[in-house]
């Protein structure tokens, strides 16, 4: 299962991503909605693990983009 965590907070993106590793999962891990938007167009993600309040582009700003061109992978917001 690939997984993309989007969260700006460095330290709290890490121990997600370790956990998450130390589970199995493929992660890839980004710190913006702009980056994050970036993995998506690229990649193809079981899930998203998604912070609402992010710099630039929000959580909720790339969720709405996602929908609109179609992307129905499914979003956890943080």
């Amino acid at each position: 299962m690939r997984l993309l965590v989007v969260e700006d907070q460095k330290d709290l993106c890490d121990i997600i991503v370790r956990k998450l590793k130390s589970e199995g999962y493929g992660v890839d891990a980004c710190n913006s909605g702009e980056d994050a938007e970036d993995y998506i167009n690229g990649t193809e993600y079981d899930a998203v693990l998604l912070d609402i309040m992010l710099p630039g582009k929000t959580g909720i700003g790339l969720l709405k983009d996602m929908r609109a061109r179609g992307n129905l992978t499914p979003v956890i917001l943080l």
